[in-house]
């Protein structure tokens, strides 16, 4: 029997990249019209249309306000400027309003995004049986990795990540995986600006990193050892959608002393065979443009 389970485990919580939450304070001057209850507009304008999509039929200006506890004007100020840009329909013949086309895409695109989680949660918990460490899949956008979710590890020593934790493409294996597949303005717009260090061994040098990216486009794995936490290592993979294009990467993340530089062979293995798998099933064939 295994007994790592029997191992005493010190978890050790790596810090989020999130600033704290700021608490909102109405601004100098700012009417009624501009905040209801303390809420900028944009919340307002999304109370809006979580109400709108919730519901089983069309609503009227009179049952928004009674639901939103808003006046009737407020409310239809929002609705009006809300139609204006597709995010909600307004019936010409009853005058009642349901949700747009732009909302009806922007939620299409969000279940393609975070639908993933869900469904590469068995195929993480497997890798992390095999390798014991904490498994991470994230996503990016144009300036930083996104973790999405994780599955702890099971070795002596523990990592637990939140998700929403954001970190720097230069500091990370993630982050490396972005720049070596995905959009090449990534890496261009990344290394004109000065790139700033989180331990001693993070890349900053840009010429270093478009070398090590170039090798991780080759290798098909990215690894960070020490470069974001000082005794931390993780190593990547592409996770690819079905248009070929990157959705975010697969990463095993432990300490330096169960994942060691260069990592074991049967762990590049173990997770690039699990990445081609969440990759599969987001319907990617191996064939990219």
């Amino acid at each position: 029997m295994d007994d790592s389970s029997e191992r005493t485990r010190d978890p050790v919580i790596l810090p989020s990249a999130l600033p704290p939450a700021v608490e909102l304070a109405r601004p100098a001057g700012a009417g009624r019209d501009e905040l209801a209850d303390g809420l900028p507009t944009a919340v307002i304008a999304l109370r809006v249309m979580e109400a709108l999509s919730g519901a089983d039929g069309e609503l009227g200006v009179t049952e928004l306000a009674r639901e939103l506890g808003m006046p009737k004007a407020r409310v239809h100020r929002h609705l009006t400027a809300l139609r204006d840009h597709g995010y909600v329909a307004q019936n010409p013949r009853t005058n009642r309003y349901g949700i747009g086309w732009r909302l009806f895409l922007l939620g299409q695109q969000l279940v393609r995004r975070f639908n993933v989680v869900s469904l590469a949660k068995p195929v993480m918990e497997e890798l992390r049986d095999r390798v014991e460490q904490t498994i991470v899949i994230s996503t990016f956008t144009e300036d930083e990795v996104v973790v999405l979710d994780f599955v702890p590890g099971r070795s002596a020593l523990e990592m637990v990540l939140r998700p929403g934790t954001r970190f720097t493409f230069n500091s990370v294996a993630q982050g490396k995986i972005a720049l070596a597949f995905g959009p090449p303005a990534l890496l261009q717009r990344l290394t004109a600006a000065p790139l700033r260090p989180s331990t001693p061994h993070t890349v900053i040098d840009p010429d270093r990193l478009t070398l090590e990216v170039e090798m991780v486009r080759r290798r098909g794995w990215a690894d960070a050892p020490e470069e974001v936490f000082a005794g931390v290592n993780a190593i990547a993979a592409p996770l690819f959608q079905a248009d070929g294009t990157l959705y975010g990467s697969l990463a095993v993340v432990g300490s330096i002393h169960y994942l060691p530089k260069p990592p074991r062979e049967e762990t590049v293995q173990s997770l690039l065979a699990a990445a081609t798998k969440v990759s599969t099933i987001m319907g990617f064939t191996g064939h990219r443009l």
